[in-house]
């Protein structure tokens, strides 16, 4: 089973758990007429958060080893969800300090359990929600054989993109002198070549449908595909600088 349909399904026990520490938190503190022991509720609800801050633990490892294997560039869903995850666990260790250690901030509990929750729909959401959305909840063989080819890419073969401003800049340069008079940089509108616009955020390469990954690109720029010119005679530090524009995107 894809690493990813494991990490979607734990996101799914993650929404669960998120909805029942909003119930057991609405019932304790929201209820004037109590309609269950609140002791109990008490118990389910740490109980819960506990699971909760493990399953969260597990699937950021699951998250953090993805990122450092394939060494890619975030997208802006990608992003999104981190930003919602990093916020999560803040509030959440907030939640955790107000409860017991700053009792005076304790009237902010509930606001904050609130946030965590909405948070945490966001974050699923931006991630395990989307893949299971995406592939038919892991049914869709091509998204996991891109996502499978992405990870197991010899690490000798691998290329680690560029960011700094003057392999940017080279880059742009090269890319103005050989690809703006067929590809547009700025949409995916079609020259004679498609448009480049978040190329390398994609999942796959416009025309040849291969991943969107630099190793693709690299190998596209010297042994193109149907009407494209070769560049071969391009220098790997060349081709590096135009994939490291092509991620700017």
């Amino acid at each position: 089973m894809p690493i990813f349909l494991i990490k979607s399904f734990l996101s799914l026990v993650l929404l669960l758990l998120t909805l029942l520490a909003m119930f057991t938190m609405f019932e304790v503190l929201g209820r004037t007429e109590k309609r269950f022991n609140v002791t109990t509720l008490i118990r389910i609800h740490r109980l819960n958060g506990k699971i909760y801050f493990a399953l969260y633990l597990i699937i950021a490892y699951f998250c953090l080893d993805f990122i450092l294997q394939t060494k890619g560039e975030l997208s802006p869903r990608a992003t999104f969800h981190g930003v919602f995850s990093l916020a999560v666990i803040v509030l959440l260790l907030l939640k955790v300090s107000f409860v017991r250690i700053y009792r005076q901030f304790y009237g902010y509990v509930k606001t904050i359990g609130i946030l965590i929750a909405l948070l945490t729909f966001g974050m699923i959401g931006t991630s395990g929600g989307y893949y299971l959305l995406t592939t038919k909840f892991g049914t869709d063989i091509l998204f996991n054989k891109v996502v499978k080819e992405k990870k197991e890419t010899p690490e000798e073969a691998r290329i680690i993109v560029k960011t700094d401003p003057e392999n940017i800049k080279k880059g742009k340069e090269l890319y103005e002198s050989k690809c703006f008079f067929c590809h547009d940089p700025l949409s995916t509108k079609t020259i004679v070549g498609p448009g480049h616009k978040g190329i390398l955020k994609n999942l796959l390469l416009p025309v040849s449908k291969k991943p969107a990954t630099p190793e693709n690109i690299a190998h596209q720029l010297k042994n193109p595909y149907k009407d494209m010119p070769s560049f071969s005679y391009l220098s790997d530090t060349e081709v590096q600088n135009i994939i490291a524009y092509l991620n700017t995107l």
